[in-house]
């Protein structure tokens, strides 16, 4: 079975895909749905126009609450109502045109095979003849020798593929007879789909779109889930690696994440559950034991490891010396024959002493850290049981965050989100 030569009307021939059934029922849900909505604002008009008789603040309370929404929920009926029944048209549509399709497809196939299989029989016979003419027979004196012609087995050959070149040419044209239907059909899919997307394109004009700063929030949500697995990257090689680097850019991705949590918040489009974790993640609590010294070497103390150690010119300076060096440094440790991980832990300045990774466990950066914390008092006890860095204590809530969005979307049944794909959809 070769492939088919498109149609007339320059279509491939193939039955159009789309499950009618599924838009059918989908329009229905929609159509169904815009009639809900229209009646009930008519309900809430009544109720926000003091068409009640019930009076009292319970009637007073849903009175403000209702508003104008009652408005926007007859626009929804409204645009809802006549895209479930251009879906419907379209869906019923596509089954009638699917169901001649069916037929006319196979039967172009079948008529293309028998073209292929004419065609192959011309091109067999569509070649010369070699022939063994005998010489000429001696003439009687003054004879004129008779006019060459073609013998009879060329006659005969010359027959047989003007034949088979009819047979040709009839069995192409019997497939083009079949395609021209085809056409038919495609065009009254494509005049229904078209009719279906003006329809709903009508019904949705003017309607409700996003604006600037819907498209904002659309923004902070995708920078949100980007920061949120950076944090928790970060986080581990705070365990592992440690030094002013990761220190940096865990505070910057802290600070990142809180200032986009506030302002989705403000939006309110943030659980308290998020606020929270991300003002856990700005606050140093390592910095608590400073405050033994007094509140302004306390805040200092505070505002710099706030900022990963960027608060200070000294801190700036091994940031910008550690970023520098890392090439070099990596480089001369591999060239003395350190491991790719003991020469990635140095060009990062940080350590792989069993102790000092034991510190940084509690988000500290060496034992010495830790100790110099703990001489404090209470103070420092109580950095060390909340842990330094507020950005590395708050990764499993962001690593709960995180498996909730993959939940959320893996559990996602919505195999729809426009319309245009609903009219395209093999259900």
């Amino acid at each position: 079975m070769s492939e088919m030569e498109q149609s007339p009307g320059g279509n491939d021939i193939e039955v159009v895909i789309g499950s009618a059934d599924a838009i059918v029922k989908r329009g229905k849900q929609v159509e169904d749905l815009g009639g809900q909505m229209t009646g009930a604002a008519g309900v809430l008009k009544v109720i926000a126009t003091d068409g009640v008789p019930q009076k009292g603040l319970s009637i007073d309370k849903i009175k403000d609450v209702v508003g104008e929404v009652y408005e926007e929920l007859a626009l929804a009926g409204e645009r809802y109502t006549p895209t479930g029944t251009a879906l419907i048209a379209y869906g019923n549509a596509l089954d009638g045109v699917q169901d001649s399709m069916k037929v006319i497809v196979p039967e172009c196939q079948h008529r293309w095979d028998l073209y292929v299989t004419a065609r192959g029989g011309y091109d067999d016979v569509n070649h010369p003849i070699p022939t063994a003419k005998p010489g000429p027979a001696p003439l009687p004196p003054g004879a004129t020798p008779p006019p060459p012609g073609p013998t009879p087995e060329e006659t005969a050959h010359a027959h047989d593929i003007a034949a088979a070149h009819a047979a040709m040419e009839a069995a192409h044209q019997h497939f083009i007879d079949e395609a021209k239907l085809f056409d038919v059909q495609f065009d009254t899919w494509e005049t229904a789909f078209n009719t279906a997307a003006d329809h709903i394109g009508t019904a949705t004009d003017g309607g409700i779109e996003d604006g600037f700063w819907d498209d904002v929030d659309g923004f902070v949500d995708f920078a949100l889930k980007i920061l949120q697995w950076a944090g928790i990257v970060l986080a581990v090689l705070a365990f592992i690696v440690g030094g002013p680097i990761i220190a940096a850019l865990g505070a910057i991705v802290a600070i990142a994440t809180l200032a986009l949590t506030l302002y989705k918040a403000s939006r309110g489009n943030s659980s308290p559950l998020e606020v929270g974790l991300a003002i856990v993640g700005v606050i140093p609590f390592g910095s608590l034991a400073k405050f033994a010294g007094g509140a302004s070497p306390g805040a200092k103390a505070f505002l710099n490891e706030a900022l990963g150690g960027l608060g200070t010119a000294a801190g700036r300076g091994e940031f910008v010396t550690a970023v520098t060096t890392m090439k070099s440094t990596f480089s001369t440790a591999r060239t003395f024959g350190a491991g790719a991980f003991t020469a990635g832990t140095s060009a990062f300045r940080g350590s792989y002493a069993l102790e000092d990774v034991a510190a940084r466990i509690m988000g500290y950066g060496t034992a010495a850290d830790s100790a110099a914390a703990l001489a404090s008092g209470g103070w420092g006890a109580a950095g060390h049981l909340l842990g330094h860095y507020g950005w590395v204590v708050n990764s499993p809530g962001q690593v709960f965050l995180g498996a909730k969005d993959l939940a959320d979307e893996s559990g996602d049944n919505s195999t729809v989100s426009t319309w245009e794909k609903q009219l395209a959809t093999n259900g």
